[in-house]
């Protein structure tokens, strides 16, 4: 195995232990979720004393879920994708294809983490408070947002140089492509 090869296996290992860690925590969040929303109902509908805070909070909480797991989605090949190039042209046209796409995913991620970077400092930076009776400062729930396409990217990123190195897509243990 090359040096590049070696480093490339190390950073997706890296990259695929914080994608599972972050994947992890947003399904715990989803259980919190869960506990937020029975109260919500419980106090509208039994005690017939409506909460103002459950609602908002789970919506908060769900934008965590989402950009905490993302990268992991996109790491098992759970995300959205488009198979119809390897069906059509299988082998190294569909490969090299693949890099294309690859590479033109690296650079829309790099311009979405500079808007929602922008989002998030402008939020910081002006001290920006949420509309609801929390009024919370929004940045404290938008700092995810760049998290999230970070480690989008950087999975990315680790998928894509796997792919030129032709490491299989599998992860270092899986059988080499007959490409």
């Amino acid at each position: 195995m090359s040096g590049a090869a070696a480093w490339v296996r190390g950073f997706r290992v890296v990259v695929g232990r914080m994608n599972l860690w972050m994947a992890t925590l947003a399904g715990w969040l989803v259980l919190v979720i869960t506990a937020i929303t029975c109260y919500g109902v419980f106090m509208r509908y039994v005690i017939n004393r409506p909460d103002t805070w459950s609602f908002p909070v789970s919506a908060y909480l769900l934008s965590f879920v989402v950009f905490l797991s993302v990268s992991h989605a996109l790491q098992e090949k759970v995300h959205v994708r488009v198979d119809l190039l390897h069906e059509l042209f299988p082998g190294r046209f569909a490969r090299w294809v693949g890099v294309l796409a690859d590479v033109a995913s690296l650079g829309f991620l790099w311009l979405v983490l500079l808007q929602v970077w922008e989002v998030f400092h402008e939020s910081w930076s002006q001290g920006r408070t949420d509309e609801t009776t929390l009024a919370w400062p929004v940045a404290a729930v938008q700092w995810v947002m760049p998290l999230g396409v970070l480690f989008l990217l950087l999975t990315q990123l680790a998928m894509t140089a796997s792919r030129l190195l032709q490491e299989p897509e599998g992860g270092p243990d899986a059988p080499p492509d007959p490409a």
